[in-house]
């Protein structure tokens, strides 16, 4: 056990000194799986950065309703959409305070000019503040943003526009997800004249439920409570992210109370877990898949016999067991079952070695061949152990003579392979921020998201291309879903990406922290949590 907590958190442990009982009711430490990249989750696409600051710090212009997954005012209190559906309004909702931080005390509330400086900074490359960290913004590229928006204009204080260069059936959902934050053009402002542009996405301000206080880099986060928060303050008034990257970990500190809630418990766990009389586990379908992607611009994996070969080779039915314990299921296609644009007429082949070894044979690849497999450190929330469903992956190659090296790398070294294209195959994947399944398939596998570095098997088809588009371009949902099943068989018959499993989304917690709700898209969320006695 850490017994330095003790020194370190005196709030939240009340015995340390005898007191600030009433503090320590209103704390709470989440066991965290790894750091953030960035305070600014326009910037990446790890889901240890989404949950760090998404709901934390930020809110949205909309949100999704988690009962029955429609749009919602946030930030944003009406909108409309034009006959044409190239021009959307937005009324923002008035009296919304931005934090005050030890960096920052804004002189005035949100405005549009909020809005028009964070959407701007994304899609205009003359713009100051689009170079400032690295000038790229993975979710916004991969799904073409740059290309979709002309404008984004303020027709007064608390009214924005967004001009579109072609109609976006999916505009509205990604408007609702996690990485559509908005930040305070004052503070970015008063930081460029500063000459520090880069601590806008260093240390936050936005008008999230709470506010940054310290970040002891790969060790803890803290914040507390935002008390002019426009939804009301939080019940909570400390949070703290305690980064402990190994499951077992962070399942041992649950148990003895270092923790009040846990991330990402392993599957084997789950027993343990449920038996406990002082731990409950939450459970939530989510829009997921877990994917083997093989880089189809590099030999052998360019030949499509060797995809089809691999493909038949593997036991998604093994994984699911070994690494899910069965929470989850296998996936037949990228969308899950839950998805309404899902293909049910899609069924993934079952496994058949000589089958596999015949399409090598035919590949001239009898004798197999050496590949690398990249794998994510850590887990995620579509892959628990991205490690151990490698080595099941490099086992069942090993019966066709194919040998696997298993390279772990972390997100960020890994983001930055994939953008340079020399990789072999990855296991990847992708947790949906909207119940668009454009949200998924785009980011996965367009033609942009090559350049982004979610592409990892840097497939770019044409007709795939227009089946997306031809779906954002045509509202009616029953067109759309044809325009996506459509892009999945294109996918199924190419096999640039081998769907591995769907999996269940999960967090253990103590029984006396309330208030918590799995979300089905996106981050975790504490601005509604608190602590019974």
């Amino acid at each position: 056990m850490r017994f330095w907590l003790c020194c370190l958190f005196p709030l939240l442990l009340a015995g340390c000194d005898g007191g600030n009982r009433q503090l320590a009711k209103e704390s709470l430490l989440y066991c965290a799986e790894g750091p953030p990249l960035t305070f600014n989750p326009q910037l990446v696409t790890s889901t240890q950065t989404l949950d760090a600051t998404a709901r934390q710090l930020y809110d949205r212009l909309l949100d999704i309703d988690p009962n029955n997954l429609q749009p919602v005012p946030a930030l944003a209190l009406a909108w409309s959409r034009s006959e044409d559906g190239l021009r959307y309004r937005f009324r923002l909702r008035p009296g919304v305070s931005f934090h005050h931080t030890a960096w920052f005390t804004p002189g005035r509330q949100l405005t549009a000019e909020d809005v028009v400086f964070t959407f701007r900074r994304l899609v205009d490359p003359h713009h100051p503040y689009h170079p400032v960290s690295g000038g790229r913004y993975p979710f916004f590229d991969s799904i073409g943003w740059p290309e979709l928006i002309r404008e984004v204009r303020a027709l007064d204080s608390l009214e924005v526009e967004f001009i579109l260069r072609r109609p976006d059936a999916s505009f509205i959902a990604n408007l609702a997800s996690d990485y559509a934050v908005i930040l305070s053009a004052e503070y970015a402002e008063g930081l460029l004249a500063a000459g520090t542009p880069q601590l806008l996405d260093q240390q936050p301000v936005g008008t999230g439920p709470f506010r940054l206080s310290h970040y002891r880099t790969d060790d803890f986060i803290r914040y507390y409570r935002h008390p002019d928060y426009w939804r009301g303050p939080a019940r909570l008034g400390q949070l703290i992210f305690d980064i402990t990257p190994k499951s077992s970990k962070r399942l041992a500190k649950l148990l003895t109370g270092e923790c009040d809630v846990m991330a990402h418990p392993g599957a084997s766990q789950m027993s343990v877990i449920r038996r406990h009389p002082e731990l409950a586990l939450d459970q939530a379908t989510g829009m997921n898949v877990s994917a083997l992607a093989l880089n189809t611009q590099k030999p052998p994996f360019s030949d499509l016999r060797v995809r089809k070969a691999l493909s038949l080779a593997l036991s998604r039915t093994d994984i699911l067991h070994a690494v899910y314990f069965d929470i989850g299921s296998v996936a037949e296609s990228l969308l899950p079952p839950v998805s309404w644009g899902h293909h049910p007429n899609l069924l993934m082949p079952l496994p058949d070695l000589e089958r596999a070894r015949w399409l090598l044979e035919q590949a001239g690849l009898e004798h197999g061949f050496e590949m690398t497999l990249l794998v994510p450190a850590g887990s995620r929330s579509f892959n628990p152990d991205g490690l151990k469903t490698g080595q099941l992956i490099q086992r069942r190659l090993g019966e066709l003579g194919i040998r696997v090296r298993l390279q772990s790398l972390e997100e960020q070294i890994l983001r930055r392979t994939l953008r340079e294209g020399a990789h072999d195959a990855v296991l990847t994947g992708w947790s949906a921020d909207s119940p668009d399944p454009d949200n998924l398939l785009r980011n996965l596998l367009s033609c942009q998201a090559i350049a982004a570095g979610t592409n990892a098997s840097r497939w770019c088809h044409p007709l795939f291309e227009h089946e997306l588009d031809a779906a954002l371009a045509d509202p009616g949902l029953a067109s759309r879903i044809g325009h996506y099943q459509l892009a999945q068989e294109l996918v199924y018959q190419d096999m640039p990406l081998i769907p591995l499993t769907h999996s269940l989304k999960q967090q253990a917690h103590r029984r006396q922290v309330k208030g918590l709700r799995l979300q089905p898209y996106g981050g975790v969320a504490f601005h509604q949590a608190y602590k019974e006695e």
